[in-house]
């Protein structure tokens, strides 16, 4: 599986009522806190088991396809069972007015629930961490709008059954979800160079983040954020190709990234800077 290690949003400047701390997702190894934790915690089980032991409270496994929230400073401690891995994706976040939003979400504290879309979660984990990845500024206003979001869908997750969440075949040609995967598709292939908010583009066709973001993986094994990803890359090796004087800090500018982040992404998704791969596909030709 892949790991997203854990990244570290930037604290605002001012206070917020909600703000993301941290994001990320992996192999869970057993973890003690005697104080507990600096924030509140969403944890997410995909897959495997793990028990959890929080002070003056029983003791309880979690499960695939279920979460716990953990509120801050509880002390507490969790570590897989058995031999299968336990993965767990988190998210951790502060605010002036929380209290006030969990009462509002009904998330209620210290006990396992189910998550019946846990591939939606894990897709905003991903945005979350691409968005804490990039340390762009901004991007606590970003990430508190995602966290909000995440909470919302915990709710509508109890809500709704499962088997009306599916998304509709795509084999069927009148199917309507057909499309819009078709506008989405179109629409980011036009705007790949903006700062696009995906959540934006799902709503403007009268669907949600992630239900969109099921349909485009079913379609294309890919989340938006992923084919977004891959359009920027794909469009930065064609200017090195016909324009190799073009600076770095051009390209980045002309995919609509930040110049530190997508020197990373380069590096992450080919194993080389950007202008060593520059020299090699020179020295090729």
């Amino acid at each position: 599986m892949d790991v997203r290690m854990i990244r570290l949003f930037r604290p605002p400047r001012q206070p917020m009522p909600l703000y993301a701390h941290t994001v990320g997702y992996n192999k869970q190894n057993p973890m003690k806190r005697p104080d507990g934790f600096s924030t509140h915690q969403l944890l997410f089980s995909k897959s495997g088991r793990g028990q959890v032991h929080l002070d003056g409270r029983p003791t309880f496994e979690l499960g695939p396809s279920q979460y716990v929230f953990l509120p801050a400073e509880l002390p507490h401690e969790y570590f897989p069972l058995d031999n299968e891995p336990w993965v767990v994706g988190y998210v951790s976040f502060s605010g002036t007015r929380m209290d006030l939003l969990m009462s509002h979400f009904g998330v209620e504290p210290c006990q396992a629930a189910a998550c019946t879309d846990m591939e939606a979660v894990w897709s905003m984990l991903d945005e979350l961490w691409e968005l804490a990845d990039a340390n762009e500024e901004g991007a606590e206003w970003e990430g508190a709008r995602l966290i909000y979001g995440l909470l919302l869908d915990l709710v509508k997750m109890k809500q709704v059954s499962p088997s009306i969440q599916e998304p509709l075949p795509l084999t069927e040609e009148a199917n309507p979800a057909c499309d819009v995967i078709r506008l989405t598709e179109q629409y980011l292939n036009e705007h790949y160079n903006k700062n696009i908010s995906l959540t934006n583009v799902a709503q403007s066709f009268g669907y949600t983040h992630q239900y969109l973001n099921r349909l485009f993986r079913q379609t294309y094994g890919l989340s938006m954020l992923q084919y977004v990803q891959k359009m920027r890359l794909g469009r930065a090796i064609e200017l090195m190709r016909t324009e190799s004087s073009i600076p770095v800090k051009e390209i980045a500018l002309h995919i609509g990234m930040e110049t530190n982040y997508f020197i990373r992404m380069f590096r992450k998704s080919t194993g080389k800077t950007p202008d060593q791969y520059r020299k090699e596909m020179l020295k090729s030709q």
